[in-house]
């Protein structure tokens, strides 16, 4: 049994902690030994439950027994909180994003580097069906080489500034970690991105970036998440050639709130669904043209009700991924084997998510 100690303890630090003593494939694996938590009314809550509550970070990451740190702290602390454990010999899993400046990534990278350890950053998303679908065309070569990658996460987060949380333009302003950094910055759509151009188990890395945000969406261009900014979008170019497009936000008026995804290779091409509307994939007949101009080839419709049926047994849908970059983790850190978590589809369990969504796509 591994021993964790768990740096904060909001949402997040919430869904790893049902993760790690309910999914069938990951309980008895490892337990969270104790938590950190400045706020008195989290640690009455984890007194509440029997969890054992420790007085500071620094007695988290040096205490006898532990072996490992999940990182579910604000932002600002990861960096430094990684670099620690990492020194202090444990194995880390990070919340996103992994930090906060370019010197604080390096500084993590070699740190595990020197310690030994295992760094995993917790993109979860690059587990979602979409995503994996995506990964599975690329790697099986089904669509040729991909040539461009589109990954999007709209996601309206306003109530983090509003008081209670809802209101209007009017509603007091309060402080919210969200403004250290631009959307881009935060997650879901680079790590999809590149897991769709260079498949799950080796995601294509970027060499070249360009950026650009605004302030559009806003009231009267003044958003209520400054110093960010409200929308951002990143030009990609991986070392092949490849092209991404990554868009996310803090304000826009759009809902409801789902990352997209779209695959194009010289073969084929596959657009996600969402938003109510179904995706499709397209195959060519290699490089035939009909008589209407038009590339020969099948294309097929994949509903959301096909993507959301790959998920793991024993948790609603929406940890489905939480569980598999948890497995991820451990299963690198501790077993050095692949992971292990199965899913299901169809009423037929124990195929991984990969040679499902390879039916799907046949």
């Amino acid at each position: 049994m591994i021993d964790i100690a768990m740096l904060g303890f909001g949402h997040n630090g919430w869904g790893h902690l049902k993760v790690l003593q309910m999914h069938p494939q990951l309980r008895g694996r490892a337990r969270v030994a104790g938590i950190f938590d400045p706020s008195q009314d989290i640690q009455d809550k984890l007194r509440a439950k029997g969890i054992k509550v420790l007085a500071s970070a620094d007695e988290a990451i040096n205490a006898d027994g532990i072996q490992a740190i999940m990182i579910c702290s604000p932002p600002q602390f990861h960096a430094n909180q990684a670099v620690q454990a990492l020194e202090s010999g444990k194995h880390v899993f990070s919340e996103v994003p992994m930090a906060l400046k370019t010197g604080e990534i390096e500084r993590i990278i070699a740190a595990e580097d020197a310690s030994r350890k295992k760094y995993q950053f917790g993109e979860n998303y690059i587990f979602y069906a979409e995503v994996l679908f995506a990964s599975h065309l690329v790697m099986s070569g089904k669509i040729g080489t991909p040539v461009y990658a589109e990954a999007e996460y709209l996601h309206d987060v306003t109530y983090r500034w509003l008081q209670e949380g809802h209101g209007d333009a009017k509603t007091p302003r309060r402080d919210s970690w969200y403004s250290l950094f631009d959307p881009l910055a935060y997650a879901h759509t680079i790590g999809p991105a590149q897991v769709a151009l260079g498949g799950l188990e080796h995601p294509a890395p970027f060499i070249e970036v360009s950026s650009y945000a605004t302030d559009l969406g806003g009231e009267n261009k003044d958003p209520i998440c400054k110093p960010s900014h409200a929308f951002h979008v990143g030009l990609f170019k991986t070392a092949s050639g490849a092209i991404a497009k990554c868009a996310s936000a803090y304000v826009i008026a759009r809902e409801p709130v789902r990352m997209g995804i779209q695959i194009v290779g010289e073969l084929g091409t596959y657009e996600a669904p969402r938003y109510g509307k179904k995706g499709r994939l397209f195959v060519a007949n290699d490089h035939v043209i009909t008589p209407t101009h038009h590339r020969a080839g099948k294309a097929t419709t994949i509903g959301r009700w096909q993507l959301q049926k790959v998920k793991s047994p024993g948790l609603q849908k929406d940890l489905t991924a939480m569980a598999r970059v948890v497995d991820d983790w451990l299963s690198g850190a501790f077993a050095a084997t692949e992971p292990i978590v199965r899913g299901a589809i169809d009423g037929l369990a124990h195929e991984d998510p990969p040679a499902l969504l390879a039916r799907l796509a046949a």
